[in-house]
């Protein structure tokens, strides 16, 4: 039996709540910590970008330019286990208030939506 096909991951996190959906003002630690938590548990592990990575968007809802600061997040999971890492994300929209996430999956990009999104 093969060994299953494993995926590197990289997902953005704005380092502000979305304006359109709360105060925009900046996540608290324990968001992070959470997220953290979160990743070890399901995934066993993570590395974080050094740097933070400044990128804008035209918000889909209004059409107005949008300028952020992410942190940028690497994951490596079995391919069996995206469906488990799309999830994480959704909740993380909830968690730090984004319309939603950007997921690159072995270079193939995918916006990952909250519930409310």
């Amino acid at each position: 039996m093969a060994a299953e096909s494993w995926v590197e991951c990289s997902f953005f996190v704005p380092i502000c709540r979305d304006r359109n959906l709360s105060d925009g003002g900046p996540h608290p630690a324990e968001m992070w910590i959470r997220l953290d938590e979160e990743l070890f548990f399901l995934f066993s592990g993570r590395t974080l970008a050094p740097d933070l990575y400044r990128g804008f968007y035209r918000d889909p809802d209004t059409g107005e330019r949008v300028d952020d600061e992410s942190r940028r997040y690497i994951v490596a999971l079995p391919e069996s286990e995206l469906p488990g890492l799309r999830d994480l994300l959704s909740r993380a929209c909830e968690w730090f208030r984004q319309k939603c996430i950007y997921l690159s999956v072995a270079g193939r990009v995918e916006f990952v939506r909250g519930d409310e999104g």
